[in-house]
């Protein structure tokens, strides 16, 4: 009898083996997951802050045109406005900078559509005169690859208005 027991025991042992390992690594694997998914969600966060921040100097700040919708009029800013427009694009350079460092070549799908998005975002600020005078000033500060993302995306567009410009005038004659 004390046999079977001892038979039954080693027969139990081996399949809590053989069942626990394959168990314990399913639990790994759903932990690494949640784990990756809890720091993109971080990143997003962290983020997301920095940009709500700026929106909220847009708002303290109305006589700028540096919302995300341009001004048609924008009005004409005096000395201390135009450095207080310098200073909220550098910081807003700053945002882009780390949006480009987070996400441009990354290759989770979380990652992948939050850069579709601030790759748009980016590009439509790179129209507006002002934010390009500000590049000018304070654009060599950066990381250098994010430098240079933003240079070939202003050069694209002013090879783009260059053209239209040309279409225009050749129209007009």
């Amino acid at each position: 009898m004390e046999k079977h027991i001892l038979d039954y025991l080693d027969a139990l042992s081996k399949a809590v083996v053989i069942l626990g390992l394959p168990l314990a690594y399913i639990q790994y694997l759903r932990t690494t997951k949640k784990e990756k998914r809890d720091r993109e969600y971080g990143t997003y966060n962290a983020l997301d802050e920095k940009y709500l921040e700026f929106q909220k100097l847009c708002l303290d700040h109305p006589y700028l045109n540096i919302f995300d919708i341009p001004d048609n009029n924008p009005p004409k800013l005096d000395g201390k406005q135009k450095k207080e427009e310098l200073i909220l694009f550098t910081m807003l350079f700053s945002i882009f900078e780390r949006a480009y460092l987070l996400y441009s070549d990354q290759y989770t799908e979380l990652k992948k559509k939050q850069w579709i998005g601030w790759d748009s975002y980016i590009k439509s600020y790179c129209e507006r005169d002002n934010f390009l005078s500000a590049w000018e000033i304070s654009g060599a500060t950066f990381d250098t690859d994010f430098e240079k993302y933003m240079e070939d995306i202003i050069e694209e567009i002013r090879s783009r208005k260059k053209l239209k410009g040309e279409e225009d005038a050749k129209a007009l004659k």
